[in-house]
């Protein structure tokens, strides 16, 4: 017992020698997916379009926060952050009638900005810092910008998805890497997997389901930040 509550005594107080605070900066660019946005197992209707040609692409966007990193050993660190992240993604579908031999194609961008707050262990290795941990993520608004262009005819609608319709809360996991520049500079890349639905299961008022959950989001992330 004595043994025990010594190696104890000297874990915290080497602990505590170790313990330091590290708050920084940091900016930079996402590529945001959804998936599931169109093919079979999407939960959106785009209609007769969906049926002839259909395909999602990455959407391009940026975010910024601040960090707090806590020190517990000399090699680990746990950091909390607070971001404004711009994400979603981009669809188009293609259709022709035989009729009237006319194309009509339509994109969409779904833009969703989000405020996260990753927790994250941090190890470092000079200048290499590696880290995991999950991210929780409050939507702030989920907005649509729509273009159909049928033969010589464009028509643009923006507009917003109802509350109800998309989750205003996402879980991920985080994965990423540091490369310190110089003492305060850095560069960051990570990788965020999406682990809940962004568009929730819908029930109708006899409880029946009409609309299964779909979408999980992934967003690479690339910037710098500056530590203090």
């Amino acid at each position: 017992m004595k043994k025990l509550i010594v190696t104890l005594v000297a874990t915290i107080l080497a602990t505590g020698a170790f313990a330091q605070l590290n708050f920084g900066v940091k900016l930079g660019g996402n590529l945001s997916t959804i998936s599931n946005m169109v093919g079979e197992d999407s939960g959106l209707d785009l209609g007769d379009l969906a049926k002839a040609d259909a395909s999602q692409a990455m959407k391009l966007g940026m975010n910024a926060g601040v960090y707090a990193e806590y020190m517990v050993m000399p090699l680990l660190g746990i950091q909390i952050e607070a971001n404004f992240s711009m994400q979603g993604v981009n669809t188009e579908a293609t259709a022709s009638s035989s009729l009237l031999g006319v194309s009509s194609t339509t994109s969409t961008a779904y833009k969703a900005n989000y405020v996260t707050v990753p927790i994250l262990a941090k190890l470092h290795f000079m200048n290499i810092r590696a880290y995991a941990g999950p991210q929780f993520g409050f939507a702030t608004g989920f907005n649509t910008t729509t273009k159909t262009v049928t033969g010589d005819n464009t028509n643009t609608q923006e507009g917003a998805i109802e509350a109800g319709d998309y989750s205003s809360f996402d879980l991920s996991l985080v994965l990423g890497a540091q490369y310190k520049l110089t003492k305060n500079i850095g560069v960051d890349a990570r990788y965020n997997i999406g682990l809940t639905n962004v568009f929730p299961t819908i029930k109708n008022d006899e409880g029946e389901v009409t609309r299964e959950g779909f979408g999980k989001q992934g967003v690479l992330q690339l910037g710098v930040f500056y530590e203090f």
